[in-house]
This record gives C-alpha cells, structure tokens and sequence, in this order.
C-alpha cells in the first residue's frame, strides 16, 4: 500500500487507469445524464491520490498536448466566412467586463495593486474551451442547425486567444525573475508584432498544407503512387503541421525557440498559431480531405479528453477547499460583470443589427442565458497560466509577491473545480432546454439581415420567401410525417433546385434514380465522430444508421420520409433524454 502511494508501479498500470477507469466512469455518468468530463475530472481527483511517478512528472506535458487537440479541433471548425464584427464583440467585451470587474474587487478587497489585480483576472476570465467546445459539438449534433451552440464554438477560442494576448502583455509588467527591464511602448509593439507575425504563419501553414494534402496522391516515383490517399495518411499530415506551429511559439528551459528579439517572450502565439493553422487548412482543403481529418480526429480527440479532464482533475487538492471563501467573492463579482457584458453585447448586435447575427429579438432573454451559461465552465486556460506567476516569480518588486502568488494559483485550481463542474452540470441540463425551446428559428448560415450572406453547409438554400401558406403547409407536413419543420424546409428546397435544373422531371423521376439525398450526410458523420464522447451507445447505433441509410442514398417517396422521420425524431428523443436527462 505504501508502494502504491509513493507512485512506485508500473507506469502502464498508470495509462491504464487514465483510459479504462477514465472511460468507465465517462460512461455511467453519461448514462444517467450528467456530464462525461465531470466523471472523468473526478477519476482524475482519485489518481491523484495514488499518482504514477512517472505520470505525474509528464502531467504538464500530457495536459498540454491534449490542449493541443482542443485548438486543432477549434480551428478546423471555424470558417472564415463565420468571423463577422459581432463575434469579436461578444469574444471580447463579456470577458473585458469580468476583467474590469474582478481587478478592481482584487485592488479593493484583497490589497492587490493593479498589476497584480490584473494578472488575477485575466488568469481567471477565459472561458474554458476545453469543456465548452466539446458540449456545443454534442449540442451541434442535437440541435441541428440551431445557431447558438455555433457562436459558442466560435467563440470560446476567440475569447481564450484574447486573454492569452492579454496574459502576453502581462507578463512583461509583472516583472518575473530573470526578465531585463522592459517599457510599456516596447511591450504593447512586441504583442501587435506577436499578433501579426502569429496571423500570417498560421495562414501561410494552414494555406500550404491545405492545398498540398489534397494533392499529395500525385507525386509519383517511376511511375508509382507514393502516398496511399489514406484518411489516416491526411490527418497525420495535418497533425504534424499543426504540432509544428504549436512548437513555434514554445519554449525549452525557459528559452524561446523564436524569440521576439526586442522584448520578452516568443514571436508567435503558439495558441492562435494552430487555431489559425486549423482554420485556413479547412478554408483551403476540399471537402473530402476535411472530412477525412475530422473523422480520424473524433477518435483520437476521445483518447484527448480522458487525459486532458483527467490530468485537470489530479490538479485538485483537499487542502485548498479553506480558501474557497476568499474566491467565491471573486467569482460572484466576476460572473455578475460577466452576465451584464452579454446583455450588453447582445442588445448592442440587435440595436445595430450587425451583419449575420444569429439573435432573435423574440428570444433575447434565452439566447443570453445560453451564452452566459457557456461562458461558466473553466479549466484549460486557468490550469495553464495559473502556476505561471509562481513558475516564473512575478511581481519581484512586491513585498507581499509570495501570498499574491500562492492566491492566484490557489484561485486558478478553485476556479476549476468549482465552474468545471457546476458550470457543465447547468450548461447540461438547461442548455440543453434552452435549445429545445428556442428550437424553431433559422439556422445557422441564413443571416437574419444579409440575404446575400453564403450559406455555410452544402445544402441548398432555404426558401427566402415564405408566405403565411407555405409555412402552415410545411407545418401540417412535419406533424403528419412527425418530423422536424426544417427538415422538410430541406427537402422542398432540394426538390426545387432539382426541377430548376431539369424541369422534365415528374415526380416519379425524382423517386427513382434522381432520389433527392439527404442533407448535411457529411455533417452528421462529421459531428458524430467529434462528439461522440458525450453520447450513449444507443444514440451513437441510431446515429449511425440514420448516416448509413442518408449515404446509400434511399429514395425520398412519403413513405421512407416518414420512416426516415421517425427515425430523426426518435433519435433526437432518446439523445435528450440519454444526454442530458431532463425529459
């Protein structure tokens, strides 16, 4: 038993109870409808009390690299064309608001001065992307073509690449040990340049690669194909490229591999490095190639999350648990500032009707509730810069630096706890009703004030005129054939374009050999791979086969739309009621 606390065993006994443990656990809490990384965070907590040495010395590591798969998996998600003027406005003014917020509670309560009050609530304010990005996949798959669970996707590493900058430009003023004097002006140039030079590498990376992944099955040597065309074959091209960037911006021993020359830190951001590397390979990349990647990410992105939600649960210790009566305030007072900045941002993107927003008027006071209820959950940027003013000594000038850096790393852990678990435990049950409610609205890419907007999936437009009969016929057709509105929104719409095309075709043309498919085959493969580890077994089987019948193509008569239908409707069901347990 003594062995066995000083972590002296086998380290494969230690990768296995990370995976098996990891995974059971995963899988009774999602079976009784709670959130998979609470259970996983919680075998973490119990690791930690046996932790394998060798484990133990790579948790850092570890816990970074499956952060490496968070920003990979954000970036390959994220269109170009979705980056409009009000998501920089609800990634950055909510956060800006928590930051303003705790900083002056710091200064005035805790006796922080301003530096020390701003590197508290920058270390606490970012959205935890590591849990958020995940659940809005889930909600993406659910709620298909609900718009908000796509601005949260989007917006989580807008926001967490905001409060790294910010932490950037920190930590030249916080004056850690071994840093040389450095000036306001120098500081603020050096993260512009930062930003810049991040921006265009990570274009030029995910550009390049992008263009030549697709393109790889030509090269030949004496008349053979070098390269198989594998789906594996591209994602492990992809994964290097993108391990690459998130190396570039790193550093060894506290040395940076491509420093900035004329002010402290690296030339490149290696966190919006490979989000940006991500996101211009999938604006590069065809379809096939994109799809290929995210399918064999799904599966690899499942072995990420027991290591990341399990190394961030390790981090926990009982002995912290005094202290949380000094943070709660924190939290209050951030959370509150937090929630009026939301309000703000999404009356403001209304008030000024900015370009493709996805808010309704009608349901102001939801869509805020979803957002704020998103923002909650933190982990991935609170475990990574909260032993940052410890690691590297801040605040040298300070006579009181070793309590302020104790209650910042102190505060980070107790944050993660605390909004991990409550924050996903409420972002579970009344996300998921906020959606169901808010369910019958336009979705995501129909731009609520530009009909020019262009469409973000492959599928055929929705009518852009719909007259008060069309929408009562589209209505008594999806109560008769118990199937969702917009999907026969979808079908209606393929079938107009196909009789445009070729206005010849009779009806019994389009039930037999021109069969409309059905849409958004692709996405449902997509989204099932990368979210399948917030799904049930049946949910997944079910999924599963709605793909496989939407990909051999059946013919789209009455009678397989019904069946077609309820199957739809079952599995969007028994994925609520598996999910998320409220029905």
């Amino acid at each position: 038993m003594e062995g066995i606390t000083s972590g002296d065993y086998p380290v494969q006994l230690g990768i296995a109870y990370l995976f098996l443990v990891g995974y059971l656990i995963r899988t009774l809490f999602v079976s009784v409808g709670l959130p998979a990384a609470v259970g996983v965070i919680f075998s973490g907590f119990a690791f930690s009390q046996f932790f394998q040495s060798d484990v133990l010395g790579a948790r850092d590591i570890l816990q970074e690299l499956a952060f490496f798969l968070v920003l990979l998996t954000a970036g390959l998600e994220i269109r170009l064309r979705d980056l409009r003027p009000y998501f920089f406005l609800m990634a950055f003014f909510p956060a800006t608001c928590e930051i303003v917020a705790i900083a002056i509670y710091a200064h005035m309560s805790l006796d922080f001065n301003r530096i020390e009050s701003m590197v508290l609530a920058v270390v606490l304010v970012s959205i935890g992307d590591g849990l958020v990005i995940p659940k809005m996949k889930e909600f993406g798959l659910v709620f298909k073509g609900h718009p908000m669970p796509r601005l949260m996707f989007c917006w989580a590493p807008l926001e967490a690449s905001f409060v790294l900058t910010l932490f950037g430009v920190l930590v030249g003023l916080a004056e850690p040990a071994n840093a040389p004097a450095i000036d306001l002006r120098l500081v603020v140039s050096a993260n512009i340049l930062r930003i810049v030079a991040t921006v265009a590498a990570g274009a030029l990376m995910g550009g390049t690669s992008g263009w030549l992944v697709p393109r790889r099955t030509q090269l030949t040597f004496n008349g053979q194909q070098i390269f198989t065309g594998a789906s594996v074959e591209s994602f492990l091209l992809v994964l290097a490229v993108a391990l690459i960037a998130f190396g570039l911006g790193d550093a060894e021993n506290g040395k940076d591999l491509i420093p900035i020359g004329f002010s402290f830190g690296s030339l490149f951001q290696k966190e919006l490095l490979v989000i940006v590397t991500g996101t211009c390979f999938a604006a590069v990349a065809n379809d096939k190639i994109l799809h290929e990647v995210e399918g064999v990410l799904g599966g690899v992105w499942v072995f990420g999350q027991l290591v990341l939600f399990s190394m961030l649960g390790s981090r926990t210790s009982l002995s912290i648990f005094p202290k949380i009566v000094h943070v709660l305030p924190i939290m209050a007072v951030g959370l509150t500032a937090r929630f009026v900045g939301i309000v703000i941002s999404v009356w403001t993107t209304l008030q000024l009707n900015l370009s493709g927003h996805p808010f309704q008027r009608a349901m102001f006071i939801q869509d805020v509730l979803f957002c704020f209820l998103s923002t909650i959950p933190r982990a991935t940027i609170q475990g990574a810069l909260g032993s940052v003013p410890v690691a590297q000594g801040f605040f040298q000038h300070s006579q009181h630096r070793h309590r302020v850096e104790d209650f910042i790393f102190t505060a980070a852990r107790l944050y993660i706890f605390c909004t991990s678990i409550c924050g996903m435990l409420l972002l579970n049950h009344f996300g998921a009703k906020i959606c169901t409610a808010t369910a019958e609205r336009p979705p995501w890419g129909s731009s609520n004030n530009d009909e020019q907007a262009e469409p973000l999936d492959s599928t055929p437009e929705p009518l852009q005129s719909r007259s008060k009969e069309v929408i009562a016929a589209i209505a008594t057709l999806a109560k008769e054939y118990d199937v969702d509105p917009q999907t026969v929104t979808d079908i209606v719409g393929q079938a107009m374009v196909a009789l445009e095309h070729n206005p010849s075709n009779s009806e019994s043309d389009i039930e037999g050999d021109n069969a409309i498919e059905v849409p958004r085959s692709h996405s449902v493969n997509r989204s099932l791979a990368l979210a399948q580890f917030e799904c049930t077994g049946t949910l997944l089987n079910e999924l599963r086969q709605q793909n496989k019948e939407a990909v051999d193509g059946r013919p789209r008569t009455p009678s397989s739309v019904n069946g077609r239908s309820r199957v739809s409707s079952d599995v969007s069901r028994k994925s609520r009621t598996n999910s998320f347990g409220w029905l």
